[in-house]
C-alpha cells in the first residue's frame, strides 16, 4: 500500500534478521529459540493476511522506519473487529507523519478489503503524540484502561482505548 510518503509492504528476506532486534528484543534476551523462530516466521509472512493479522514494513524516504500491524483473532475478538498495533523505531523518524499516514492507509484497507466493521488500538495514556494521531484520523477515545500494560518493573501503564466503527470510516469519506 502507497501514501504520499509511507509504503507499507511486507519486510524483504534480506532485513528480517536485521529487523529481530527490534520487534522481538524481550524474546531474544531471553534465549527463548522457540519465540524467536515464531517471530522470524510471522515476519517472512508479512504484507499477506494470515489467520490473525496482517504485518507490514513502513517504509519512507526510501529506508525501514518501523512496523505496522493489523490483527484479528476469532479467539478474542468479534467477527469483524481488528486492533491496530504500530512502532516506529526510532526517535527522529517520530512527529513527521510517518505514523498517521501509516495507521490512515491500514485503517482504510481493513475496511475497504478485509471486512472491518470496527478498528481499535490503544496506547500509553501519557503518549500525547500518538492520541493526538487517533484523533486527526477520527478514532474516538472510548475510556482508559487501568493497569493494562505490563512493565518489566513497575506496576503495570493505564492504556487509552480508541476506536472507528465502519461507520465512522464511511461518513468521514463521504462528508456526511
Amino acid at each position: 500500500m502507497r501514501g504520499d510518503r509511507v509504503l507499507l509492504r511486507g519486510f524483504g528476506p534480506d532485513e528480517i534478521e536485521a529487523v529481530l532486534p527490534r520487534v522481538a528484543p524481550a524474546e531474544l534476551a531471553a534465549g527463548d529459540e522457540t519465540a524467536v523462530a515464531r517471530k522470524r516466521g510471522r515476519l517472512e509472512r508479512s504484507g499477506e493476511r494470515t489467520e490473525w493479522e496482517i504485518w507490514f514494513a513502513i517504509e519512507a524516504e526510501g529506508r525501514l522506519v518501523g512496523d505496522i500491524q493489523g490483527r484479528y483473532s476469532d479467539q478474542a475478538m468479534p467477527p469483524g473487529v481488528w486492533e491496530l498495533g504500530i512502532e516506529l523505531w526510532d526517535e527522529a523518524d517520530r512527529r513527521r507523519g510517518y505514523g498517521r499516514e501509516a495507521c490512515a492507509l491500514l485503517t482504510s484497507h481493513l475496511f475497504d478489503a478485509e471486512g472491518a466493521i470496527r478498528v481499535q488500538a490503544t496506547t500509553d495514556v501519557d503518549n500525547a503524540a500518538m492520541r493526538r494521531t487517533f484523533e486527526k484520523l477520527g478514532f474516538g477515545c472510548e475510556g482508559i484502561l487501568r493497569g493494562f500494560m505490563p512493565q518489566s518493573e513497575g506496576e503495570p501503564r493505564d492504556f487509552a482505548m480508541y476506536a472507528m466503527t465502519k461507520q465512522d470510516h464511511t461518513r468521514d469519506e463521504t462528508g456526511l
